[in-house]
Order: C-alpha cells, then structure tokens, then sequence
C-alpha cells in the first residue's frame, strides 16, 4: 500500500504545517536538541585554512553581550547571550517552548527564526528560513549563510527590533573597529 500524497499545494502546505506544529511541540529532548544545534554549527564551520597563509586581522570583540528590545510587545527588555552554546530565537506561540529567546506575541516572527552564537571571534547568526527573514540594520540575510554581527547591530525579526550590545559594564566598540555585515 503506497503512503497517502497530497494532491495539491494547499493540502501539501496543511500537511508541513502540521508536521512542524506536531515537532514544536514534542516533549523536549535536550540532548537531541543539542545534537541538531552542534550538527548546524559543524556545518558552517570553515575549513581548514593553509599554513603559509597568514592570520586575518581580528577587530577587538566583546564576547559578553545581550540583546536589548528597541521596539516589540515582549514583556522581557533584554536577553543576555550566553557565550558557551547557540540561542535560539523564536516564537513560542500560547505553549511552552524550548526557545531561549521567545519574541511571542510578534506573530511575524517565525517559531524557529534564526540561531545566534559566539564563534570565539565575534558573535554569528544565522536565519533559519523564517517566512520573513532577518536583518541586520538593512541587510536582508534570509537565505545566506552564517553571517557575522558586530556590536551595536540593530537586529530585526519580524517586527520585532533588537540591538546586539556589549553587557552593562562594556563600551560599544568605535565605528571604525566595527566591519559591515560578512560572512563568516
């Protein structure tokens, strides 16, 4: 007996749909949860680079950092932004979720929006395909890859807009150690 296939986009979008929703909300499995988050960052790790090449110049990074909220209806002002794992960044919706970052009641931002990490260089995001992408200041970076973020980068998810900012006793770098946007 063959498996039952959707006749139509609508009945294949209803089908994905309820496919994720069912995902979202499983009971959660940290070490499951961990293992996808780690798999996702030996993705993106770049290969090896060659000996004879010298060392890219590094611009002063402030691995303690936070994201601060500049416009949204969260209830939390600020996230602090652990520098040892990835933060997730979603929606819950009106069930708990394995979220660290929950931008619910924003119902533009997707439940699974992007992933946020200190690469030990600089802070990284990534957009996880959301439906309406991620910015940075004005950058759209929905569909690239890993893409750097500098202190004091407006962060945008759905309409919800955030500010990567070095922790209380910190001090932003200046504008000319800061570098636009790049890839990793």
């Amino acid at each position: 007996m063959q498996p039952h296939r959707p006749q139509n986009n609508a009945e294949m979008l209803r089908a994905l749909a309820d496919a994720a929703d069912k995902w979202l909300r499983r009971p959660r499995n940290p070490q499951a949860d961990e293992e996808v988050l780690e798999g996702v960052q030996r993705r993106q790790e770049p290969p090896p680079a060659e000996p004879e090449a010298p060392p890219a110049p590094t611009s002063p990074v402030l691995p303690s950092a936070r994201l601060l909220r500049l416009v949204g209806q969260q209830a939390q002002e600020s996230w602090e932004l652990p520098t040892d794992r990835p933060v997730l960044v979603g929606r819950s919706g009106k069930q708990g979720s394995s979220l660290d970052i929950d931008l619910w009641p924003d119902a533009s931002v997707s439940r699974r929006h992007a992933l946020l990490w200190f690469d030990g260089e600089g802070w990284c995001i990534e957009d996880l395909r959301s439906t309406n992408g991620t910015f940075l200041d004005d950058l759209k970076i929905r569909g690239q890859r890993v893409t750097h973020v500098a202190m004091g980068t407006r962060v945008q998810c759905g309409r919800t807009l955030l500010l990567l900012a070095p922790d209380e006793d910190e001090k932003i770098p200046s504008a000319e150690s800061q570098h636009d946007a790049q890839e990793c």
